[in-house]
């Protein structure tokens, strides 16, 4: 029997394929899978890499367990539609958030709180007795403090406000900003009509880039205290260590305080790992029937 694992997001799906027994793997990447974008296509992604991956390693899918972390997956409604139209005759297979797969797969299934800084933000607890909880993940227009797309609001609205001073931008962090999306009212107006997550986001390195500019630096403690927070509410009184996953996690672990560092152990996994996990856990069920 085979292992799969994909983990699919805005940007990019990766998946692996794994042998059981051998430990033997296969890999491949394809384009974005984020069911709240485009489910047509995040169906397409998956079908495509799951098809190639069988194709490599000379298999049929009727001999694959499959676990699909997905960007999107928590809402019921894309859910449903997802595993209705995926239509692959897998042995079995499941469909759960990319949260949970990074889950798993930061202290290899073992208890732990894994916080994901990525475009989002989102926190997730694996406790001792098995249960589940995340925290955050609400969406970039309510939530995901911490994460790039909302490092990049505070950094844009901070441009904003200079130019309504009439000062003019005084910082070298809205100038480096304004050449970005806009420099004036008649610019940046367009540029922010338009502005996605993403989009924002992409601004997230220049505030880490411009960390000598107060400006800058003040931007930088309102994200430390957002993963703070974060942390500290996924948590608890709990004894169980952190890790942060996700493309802002190495850059952002600095700005935070000595009490919530010493929390913090290395992951010992990613999404794909836990992918791995819970899909050979769906395997021993099966055959403890």
């Amino acid at each position: 029997m085979y292992l799969l694992a994909v983990d699919g997001g805005g940007s990019k799906t990766v998946a692996r394929l794994q042998h059981a027994v051998s430990g033997q793997q296969w890999q491949a990447a394809g384009g974005p899978a984020q069911l709240s974008n485009d489910l047509e296509l995040a169906i397409s992604t998956v079908r495509q890499l799951s098809l190639q991956l069988c194709q490599q390693a000379g298999i049929g899918l009727n001999e694959v367990m499959a676990c699909v972390g997905l960007a999107g997956a928590g809402n019921p409604q894309l859910h449903h539609a997802f595993c209705q139209q995926l239509q692959l005759n897998f042995a079995a297979w499941q469909l759960t958030t990319d949260a949970r797969t990074s889950l798993y797969g930061a202290n290899n299934g073992q208890p732990v709180v894994m916080v994901a800084l990525g475009t989002g933000s989102v926190a997730m607890r694996l406790a001792a007795d098995g249960t589940e909880q995340q925290v955050g993940g609400w969406g970039f227009n309510i939530g995901d403090e911490g994460g790039g797309a909302w490092l990049g609001k505070l950094a844009v609205r901070q441009l904003l406000w200079q130019l309504d001073s009439g000062e003019g931008l005084t910082s070298p962090l809205t100038r480096a900003l304004g050449s970005h999306c806009g420099d004036n009212v008649s610019t940046v107006l367009p540029w922010l009509k338009q502005a996605s997550a993403t989009d924002f986001a992409a601004l997230a390195p220049l505030v880490f880039s411009h960390s000598s500019c107060p400006l800058a630096r003040q931007i930088l403690r309102q994200q430390a205290a957002a993963i703070t927070e974060l942390i500290h509410c996924c948590r608890g009184d709990r004894a169980l260590p952190v890790v942060l996953l996700g493309g802002l996690a190495a850059s952002s672990q600095s700005l935070l305080s000595a009490d919530v560092s010493s929390l913090l152990q290395p992951p010992h996994g990613d999404a794909l790992d836990g992918g791995l996990i819970l899909a050979a856990r769906q395997l021993a069920g099966t055959h403890s029937v």
